[in-house]
This record gives C-alpha cells, sequence and structure tokens, in this order.
C-alpha cells in the first residue's frame, strides 16, 4: 500500500525533476487537450483515434498567438508480453499568426517495451501489469510533412522520439483495478535527424501528474508538462513551455 508520506515524496520529487533550470529560457503557457477513442478488436489489436486541441494561454509580447488541432489515428499490435507494435498518422493544422496557416501530415511507427512483462485478462482483452509499479520505453520514428498557407515551401523532415514512462497506483493494487488513482511521470527526447530550420525542431520534454481509471471504459488524466526547445541541434535550448494537459480516453 502507499503511504500518503510516500505519495507526497514522490510527489516532491516529481516536481523537483518538472522544475529544472530553464532560467535562461523564454517561457509560455499553453493548453492541451486529448480526447482518445478505443476499440479492442482482440486481445492483441486495438484501433484508436485521438483528437489534440492546443492553445497558446500565455507568451512574451513579441510571441505570435496561436492555436492547434491534431487528429491521430492509430493501430497497435501486443506482439508479446513485453512489445506492443504501434503505427500512427497525425494530420495536423496550425494558426501560426494572423496571416498564416501552417498543415502538418505525420506517419510515424515503433514500438512500446514493458520492462516487467504482463498478463492478459481474456474476459476483457486487456493486458495488465504483473506488478505494481509500471517502466516501459515507447520508440518512435517518424516522417513529417509542412505546406503552408502563403508562399513559404512546403517541406518534409524525419525525427527520433525515445519516451521513458513510469506509472504507479496509489489506492489500488493493479493499475487494471476500477476505481485506481495512479502517478505518472515520463520523460521524451525529440532528435531530428538532420538539422532543419523549423521551430522547435529538437526538444526534451518532462511530463508528471496523476490518473484515474474509472472503468474499463474510462480514463481520465491530468498532466503538467514542461518542454525545452531549440531550433537546431548546435544551438542550446532557448525556449521553455509549460503546458496544462488534460485527457480523458473510452474504450470499447
Amino acid at each position: 500500500m502507499v503511504t500518503p508520506q510516500l505519495s507526497f515524496r514522490a510527489g516532491l520529487l516529481l516536481a523537483l525533476v518538472l522544475a529544472s533550470n530553464v532560467a535562461s529560457a523564454q517561457t509560455t503557457g499553453q493548453l492541451w487537450g486529448n480526447v482518445t477513442l478505443d476499440w479492442v478488436s482482440k486481445s492483441w489489436l486495438t484501433y484508436s483515434v485521438d483528437f489534440e486541441p492546443k492553445i497558446l494561454v500565455s507568451a512574451p509580447p513579441d510571441e505570435p498567438g496561436w492555436r492547434n488541432l491534431d487528429v491521430t489515428p492509430s493501430i497497435e499490435f501486443s506482439v508479446a508480453r513485453w512489445l506492443d507494435v504501434i503505427s500512427e498518422a497525425t494530420i495536423g493544422e496550425t494558426k501560426q499568426t494572423d496571416d498564416v496557416n501552417s498543415t502538418e501530415f505525420t506517419v510515424r511507427a515503433g514500438g512500446r517495451f514493458h520492462l516487467f512483462s504482463r498478463q492478459e485478462r481474456l474476459l476483457f482483452k486487456e493486458h495488465l501489469p504483473k506488478r505494481r509499479l509500471v517502466l516501459r520505453d515507447l520508440v518512435r520514428m517518424e516522417w513529417r510533412h509542412f505546406s503552408y498557407s502563403n508562399d513559404k515551401p512546403s517541406e518534409s523532415t524525419a525525427r527520433f522520439r525515445n519516451r521513458l514512462e513510469m506509472l504507479l497506483p496509489v489506492n489500488r493494487p493493479s493499475l487494471g483495478d476500477d476505481g485506481a488513482v495512479y502517478l505518472l511521470a515520463d520523460w521524451e527526447w525529440f532528435i531530428p535527424v538532420s538539422d532543419q530550420d523549423e521551430r522547435f525542431a529538437n526538444r526534451h520534454r518532462f511530463r508528471g501528474g496523476v490518473g484515474y481509471r474509472r472503468s474499463r471504459a474510462w480514463r481520465f488524466t491530468a498532466l503538467y508538462m514542461r518542454t525545452r526547445s531549440r531550433d537546431t541541434t548546435d544551438e542550446p535550448f532557448t525556449t521553455s513551455e509549460n503546458i496544462l494537459n488534460l485527457l480523458v480516453k473510452r474504450v470499447w
């Protein structure tokens, strides 16, 4: 059983990690949302579509306002108790400034590696962790194409992403138990394959928050995210983003 003292210490440690040194960075505040719809066809096959709106809520005076909507359908295969294979495609529209919109088309593929093996719940077509603490690594490669509403030519780039994830239930023995409240923390690095003249191409992202599994059908998560960004791999991290991300997942 996770005690209140342990939860407090974990939360304090998470806050210290998320508050890493970004004193020299230019900061913005953003609000993100995610509504994810999952259809579990078989215990090893899941179809999903994710709707992700984003909006800038605070920024330095010289920073243009923007808003974005991404739609991402995906397919996930559970090929082993320690591995899921994932394929995704994202279509996104961003209002960069009052005069310029950009459209992004991205395809990505990769795998989620589970440090601890899982067990299958056949009745509900779920793979559940065998241990209380869940550690996993999400590795993806993506190809991205951007087009613009002005005279700027379209461009394409490839990027590698790696996200280390940790989840820990607070009030239940397992993340698969209905009513489970859990802590979530992860760290992701976005690495362009080649230097691209693209805003925020290279970045670190830290996330931490609380999730709630009401039932197999409904899950809710609230995350605080901090992202450090730079334009190219040769430059220092000069921009910091503070993000509140609210997520809802419906599973059939």
